[in-house]
């Protein structure tokens, strides 16, 4: 288990929030999803036991909602791709998205992505790795407030300069941090905005 990021609050340092990474076996593919599934399950669970003593926990999912974990304090989200799994935990909510950059059709990008976002793409060296970038932005938003993919993801603008920049109404409640792994992963992730020192 490897530690992404580490947000504490700033005035108290308690951990507010934490990434986990877990490497997968790089042949894993689409039939393999249950497989990579429970890879970010069993990383949740060494995650909550190491550093907030929960050994014990219960995820719950009404509907098609946001997987919630039963617990007082405690929120968690996970996500997987080819190669890596990965779970955000946190005494704040949590949203977090990997992607393995790949090919995607020029199609979605213009389903998905603002027309700032496409310029940066085009002009980008690597267009696979930029769109990777504002995919898990968008998907960490998502995944955040619950929505998923009923949100209008095109409607979700960000530039990156290096660090995410959201041009949205709810700009001022939230935050992100984003990833790169070797240019290999893209890892974001939302929280709520706050005061926090946060560790990479």
């Amino acid at each position: 288990m490897n530690t992404l990021l580490s947000g504490y609050e700033k005035n108290t340092q308690i951990l507010a929030f934490r990434v986990y990474a877990e490497q997968l076996d790089d042949s894993c593919r689409r039939q393999d999803h249950h497989k990579a599934h429970f890879a970010a399950l069993d990383l949740l669970s060494a995650a909550l036991a190491e550093d907030f003593g929960v050994h014990h926990a219960v995820i719950r999912r009404e509907g098609l909602g946001k997987p919630k974990l039963i617990h007082d304090f405690l929120h968690m989200n996970l996500s997987h791709c080819k190669g890596l799994a990965v779970a955000a935990v946190g005494r704040v909510p949590v949203g977090v998205d990997a992607e393995a950059p790949r090919q995607v059709k020029d199609a979605l990008m213009r389903k998905v992505c603002t027309e700032q976002e496409l310029a940066a793409i085009a002009a980008a060296d690597d267009k696979m790795l930029a769109f990777s970038r504002f995919w898990t932005l968008k998907e960490a938003y998502a995944k955040f407030t619950g929505k998923g993919i009923a949100l209008d993801f095109s409607s979700l603008g960000f530039t990156l300069d290096p660090a995410p920049v959201f041009h949205h109404p709810a700009a001022e409640s939230v935050q992100f941090y984003q990833i790169l792994l070797e240019n290999q992963h893209v890892v974001s992730l939302c929280v709520p905005r706050g005061a926090y020192t946060v560790k990479k």
